[in-house]
């Protein structure tokens, strides 16, 4: 896949682009940043530019040989690495240090892809130092991360950062609405919910988030209204009847309603918001709520989803949460 055709992060992609045209890619890249944002397909567009018969100012074509071959997972000097169960082990980083020291076999350079390399064992992280101080010319280790400071600093010192930023919802929206054919309304609330991860994006499900939403709206209505038997059957529902993942889940998105509030509360229109397809439910909320409550309500979620941690009871805690809060 060329850069072109990758979403986002721009100024990355301009820099990856002018390195490959100059031929100062160097040998040793950390790309760090939020989960499902397209790092790992940066990398890959990376070593398809650097092997590709026909670049284009520092772009594969994503036509030729190589680079449907990269795309394929099938080319020879490309590699990626994924954890083996829970983490990456060092069997797979000695090999794959062996094989760096080896000319490419069929390309130009030799890309070796660590993905989630966050996952590393100590012994496994220790065991490619070698490499990276001594990296062979021919050669690219690419380190792909959610936590890179989870990596060990001697790794992180030995090379080149490039951090990436969560997609900008317009951006999101546009890549999904090009990729994946659904109603614009749909596309739209996936983009604005995803915090700018496609991978986020692709694994929400929009039946069980509206139904979720929905009892959520219940409760923020019987709050504004004080209707103390509502919440208490509310709360019974919540934290009783649902797991602790369900039950989290609901309160997550508590907390995007009561933010979409807030915002429609200091003048935001409701066309900008994460649920805009109930805006006019929305906006009957927020004619009752006041400021003060918009702000209280989402501490006192806060403060119950800390306690989970503590193995509280969550029907009591919902019942302090609600009732404490009209």
């Amino acid at each position: 896949m060329p850069f072109s055709d990758l979403v986002g992060n721009e100024r990355i992609k301009k820099l990856l682009r002018r390195a490959v045209s100059e031929g100062r890619v160097g040998q040793s890249l950390i790309m760090a940043g939020p989960h499902g944002i397209g790092k790992r397909q940066f990398a890959l567009a990376l070593a398809a530019a650097l092997n590709c018969d026909n670049p284009i100012d520092g772009d594969a074509c994503g036509n030729c040989i190589p680079c449907r071959k990269v795309a394929a997972g099938e080319h020879t000097d490309v590699v990626t690495i994924t954890p083996e169960g829970q983490f990456i082990k060092v069997a797979q980083m000695r090999e794959m240090s062996f094989e760096t020291q080896f000319r490419p076999y069929e390309g130009r350079r030799r890309v070796s892809i660590i993905d989630d390399a966050d996952r590393l064992k100590l012994e496994a992280a220790n065991s490619i130092l070698k490499v990276l101080e001594e990296p062979p010319e021919s050669s690219l280790l690419i380190l792909v991360t959610s936590q890179p400071y989870a990596l060990l600093d001697t790794i992180r010192s030995r090379c080149l950062f490039l951090s990436f930023a969560p997609l900008s919802a317009p951006d999101l929206e546009s890549y999904l609405a090009a990729n994946y054919k659904r109603p614009q309304e749909e596309t739209r609330l996936q983009a604005r919910l995803a915090g700018g991860s496609i991978g986020r994006a692709l694994g929400i499900d929009l039946g069980e988030y509206r139904a979720k939403r929905s009892l959520m709206l219940d409760l923020t209505e019987a709050l504004v209204n004080r209707d103390a038997l509502k919440l208490m059957s509310l709360a019974e529902h919540l934290g009783r009847k649902l797991e602790k993942d369900e039950f989290e889940d609901h309160l997550d998105i508590f907390l995007i309603v009561l933010s979409d509030l807030l915002h429609l509360k200091v003048g935001e229109t409701a066309a900008s918001l994460p649920n805009a397809d109930v805006a006019p439910r929305l906006e009957s909320i927020n004619e009752s709520a006041t400021m003060e409550q918009l702000m209280d309500w989402p501490e006192r979620v806060e403060l119950v989803l800390q306690s989970l941690k503590r193995n509280v009871n969550r029907q009591l805690a919902t019942e302090a949460m609600l009732l404490g809060a009209i």
